[in-house]
């Protein structure tokens, strides 16, 4: 039984991270000082969860796209 639930746990889980990625949250169209504030909350946090880290990943990796690609330097 307990294995059963923990099934259910995962995929209710995989389910909602799909839903999720598929609400067309585009990180790059985030503002250059919108993009700037979020990295420099995220230095500052303590104690992150999963998805919390996840997201500071994910704006670190957009500001690297965005000197990359477009040359403009938006977060240290």
């Amino acid at each position: 039984m307990t294995k059963f639930l923990s099934l259910n746990k995962q995929a209710v889980w995989i389910i909602a991270f799909t839903l999720l990625s598929a609400c067309g949250n585009d990180i790059s169209r985030i503002g250059d000082d919108d993009l700037r504030n979020k990295i420099q909350a995220c230095e500052y946090a303590v104690n992150m969860t999963a998805a919390e880290h996840q997201a500071c990943s994910n704006y670190k990796r957009e500001c690297k796209r965005r000197l990359e690609s477009e040359g403009r330097f938006v977060c240290n």
